[in-house]
C-alpha cells in the first residue's frame, strides 16, 4: 500500500520516434491524490489498495491547460482538455508502471519523497 506523503513522478513516452520526458509532484492523503506538472497540468483522483490482489488502483483526471502539448504528442487545443487516467500497479510499494494517456503508453517512475507535514 502506498503511504500518505509527497511523491515525485518521472515519466517518459515516445512520440514520432523520439523519447521525451518530464516530471511532476503529487500528494497522497487518505486515498486522495493531488498533483501538478511544471506547465500547469493538474491531476486529481484516488488511490485504493486491494490487499487480496496486492494492487494499487489509481483513477485520475488530468486537466491539460489551453494549448498544452503532452510528451505523447497530444495537443489540448485552445479549450484545454480533461483526460482520464486509470491504472493498477502490483505490489505494496511500486516504483514504476506504464499507463495509457490519450492512447499512448507512458512509463512512470514513482519516488516517495517524504511524509506530509503535521
Amino acid at each position: 500500500m502506498l503511504e500518505d506523503g509527497i511523491y515525485g513522478l518521472r515519466y517518459t513516452a515516445e512520440s514520432e520516434g523520439e523519447v521525451d520526458g518530464s516530471s511532476a509532484l503529487a500528494v497522497l492523503r487518505d486515498g486522495k491524490i493531488l498533483g501538478s506538472d511544471p506547465w500547469g497540468g493538474l491531476f486529481v483522483g484516488v488511490c485504493e489498495f486491494d490487499p487480496d490482489a496486492r494492487l494499487n488502483k489509481v483513477r485520475l483526471q488530468f486537466d491539460v491547460p489551453p494549448e498544452g502539448t503532452l510528451i505523447t504528442g497530444f495537443s489540448a487545443g485552445p479549450a484545454g482538455a480533461v483526460l482520464d487516467i486509470v491504472g493498477a500497479v502490483k505490489g505494496a510499494s511500486p516504483t514504476a508502471t506504464v499507463v495509457e494517456v490519450a492512447g499512448t503508453p507512458v512509463s512512470v517512475e514513482l519516488t516517495y519523497l517524504g511524509p506530509l507535514p503535521d
